[in-house]
């Protein structure tokens, strides 16, 4: 098993793909607590977007992460369902609005290999969670790779100076560990640049 504060792999610019079409639907509950826990970027999002930032749930349950949103004032930006969920392998949840900085990495945070080493990740990247209990029994699915994938996909094509794929344990090593050990990294990345190679 590889080492989650390891997770990272580059945007080539010169492979950008065309517009990539995302299977999304708006989580109602979800949208509605969002401006309470997100902020305005100091940048427009088509300019200021550098990173998109893997995370998971470390819960059984997309509502229990959207309770998060609501009790806790974190966010994300997109959730991707778990294999008993009814959204699962049919389209993901569009939990925060791209334009606004979503609250899922603390403001301090870093990595010298991740935008310059740039802290206040909120302000240039993009949080996707998975649905995962994070219990070592609780196996990513396909779809939920494939899923993940096609958000990075559509990102990439829709903002130009995206250029990074991490783990949230990339920039909070000290306190995070998510996507965790069992994530699959290298088979997401394959999935995510199969064009590219």
């Amino acid at each position: 098993m590889s080492d989650p504060k390891d997770f990272q792999f580059n945007l080539p610019a010169e492979a950008r793909p065309a517009a990539h079409p995302l299977r999304e639907k708006i989580h109602g509950d979800a949208w509605a607590a969002a401006p309470d826990c997100t902020s305005a970027r100091p940048e427009a999002p088509a300019s200021a977007i550098r990173a998109i930032v893997i995370h998971a749930t470390a819960g059984a349950s997309t509502e229990g992460a959207v309770s998060v949103m609501v009790a806790h004032r974190a966010s994300f930006h997109w959730l991707v369902a778990d294999e008993n969920e009814a959204a699962h392998g049919g389209f993901v949840w569009a939990s925060a609005p791209e334009r606004r900085a979503a609250w899922h990495v603390r403001n301090n945070c870093s990595h010298p290999d991740v935008y310059h080493g740039a802290r206040r990740a909120n302000d240039w990247s993009l949080g996707i969670e998975i649905v995962n209990a994070q219990s070592g029994g609780d196996k990513f699915s396909d779809w939920q790779l494939r899923a993940t994938a096609q958000i990075v996909r559509y990102a990439w094509a829709k903002y130009p100076n995206l250029a990074h794929v991490v783990s949230h344990a990339r920039l909070d090593p000290d306190r995070r560990t998510d996507p965790g050990r069992d994530f699959p990294w290298e088979k997401f990345a394959a999935l995510t640049l199969a064009a590219v190679r």
